[in-house]
């Protein structure tokens, strides 16, 4: 707890990621606000009735004004559970993070407020709030991050945290290696007493890469199905149950259709990959052998159409990229390297004498750490090559995913913290460069 004027108050903790944006108080298990950090925007002319306002419905669906629209045109925004998830006529889909970093700023206070004032309502000028970032995070993100909150959101104090450094708090670790996969970047950032040693960073756009070769293998015909069509619930009027690989029987929604614009199509046809790789696909724990991978039961999955198969060593094929290329690194040397390359360049930068130490406490984090069979495989590559390896993967699907939140909750509600906050007043003192001399 932080004291402002003799009173108690609770401080707030904020973690946007690509996938979604985390908010709650510090000392809690769980976040209390979980939205999309993708959105939904319309543009049109600007109304000339100036009774017209666009944040009637702000509470209920999270739709947002800008401040910064254009005076010849309007921008609705439409945020939060029931945004770019709800079909509407000629909505663009934004999403303001590229490789895991803020690359837009325009929409983020409109999701910040989405997620405190709407979802958890709380008055931000009432509480100190520790933002996190990750560690390839840039000077003048974090310093204009600071500006959002002291200047738009008027916080009484502010942090800004090492997202790798907090998944080592969460795991109770002061010194880990940290492996975070999400959903656009994969990381491994070894973490000394608390601090990350920059020279043994590393990451790779290694998700993104899953995703493509996942949805390039269904829209593809194989050898168990035809091409699939990733056809969303949104645009589909009704259908009829059918045998697996049957053709599917469904009526599509042909007055939405023409409506639908690009971005919205693939928004939608993303979701529906990422909900197929989270159901199905696995790791093979004792290495590649497609006999193995064989020898465990097929999974059945439905698409939207209706259309069903059974999936079975190729749904092991997407999580063997996590590990292995094959020969294809040899030829494309572009390509994102796979998570057992990317710990071998970070504990090669790192002193001989603290390798054990990494080894014996790699923390496992991130929503893409969650594939079934994904933390024996690790163990199991990096004992081939290291004498003592223990990997920390909570059971837990939400403290996995959400680590980086629970380490900024657990590190925002500690006593000993309260020194570190950057005051209001001290912003108004030094400006932006007080966010580098205290975050480091």
């Amino acid at each position: 707890m932080v004291q402002y004027g003799g009173d108690e108050v609770s401080a707030l903790v904020l973690d946007i990621g690509t996938s979604t944006l985390r908010a709650g108080y510090a000392g809690d298990d769980a976040p209390k606000a979980i939205i999309p950090t993708s959105y939904g925007y319309i543009t049109q002319p600007a109304s000339s009735n100036p009774d017209v306002t666009m944040d009637d419905a702000t509470a209920e669906n999270g739709e947002q004004p800008p401040k910064d629209a254009a005076p010849a045109e309007e921008t609705r925004l439409f945020i939060g559970q029931h945004g770019p998830s709800i079909w509407r006529a000629n909505m663009e889909i934004g999403n303001p993070m590229k490789d895991g970093l803020i690359n837009d700023f325009k929409p983020i206070p409109a999701l910040i407020r989405h997620a405190f004032e709407d979802v958890m309502r709380v008055n931000l000028e009432e509480h100190p709030v520790l933002v996190t970032e990750p560690a390839w995070n840039t000077v003048a993100n974090r310093e204009r991050m600071a500006e959002i909150m002291f200047e738009e959101f008027n916080v009484p104090a502010f942090y800004i945290a090492n997202t790798s450094v907090l998944n080592a708090f969460a795991s109770g670790k002061g010194s880990a290696l940290v492996v975070d996969i999400g959903q656009s970047q994969a990381s491994v950032t070894p973490v000394v007493d608390g601090f990350v040693l920059r020279k043994g960073l590393h990451w790779s756009t290694l998700p993104q890469l899953i995703h493509a070769r996942s949805r390039q293998h269904l829209t593809n015909a194989a050898q168990y199905h035809p091409p699939i069509e990733l056809l969303p619930y949104q645009l589909i009027a009704s259908k009829e149950p059918v045998e697996p690989n049957a053709p599917p029987r469904y009526v599509a929604r042909d007055d939405r259709i023409p409506h639908t614009t690009d971005s919205l199509r693939l928004y939608y046809e993303t979701r529906e990959v990422d909900e197929w790789i989270q159901s199905v696909a696995g790791v093979v724990e004792q290495g590649w052998n497609e006999h193995q991978a064989a020898a465990y039961p097929p999974k059945q999955y439905e698409f939207p159409t209706g259309f069903n198969t059974y999936f079975g060593v190729e749904r092991f094929a997407v999580g063997e990229l996590f590990f292995n290329h094959g020969r294809e690194l040899e030829t494309n040397p572009t390509i994102p390297r796979p998570i057992p390359s990317l710990i071998a360049q970070a504990l090669s930068a790192c002193d001989p004498d603290m390798r054990g130490v990494l080894t014996g406490n790699v923390v496992l984090s991130g929503g893409g750490s969650s594939f079934s069979g994904f933390a024996d495989r690790l163990n199991v590559e990096l004992s081939r090559h290291y004498p003592h390896v223990k990997i920390h993967a909570p059971g837990n699907t939400a403290e996995r995913r959400y680590g980086g939140w629970l380490g900024g909750s657990i590190l925002a509600s500690l006593g000993t913290f309260h020194q570190l906050w950057i005051s209001k007043e001290e912003w108004q003192e030094h400006g932006k460069a007080i966010v580098g001399q205290r975050c480091k």
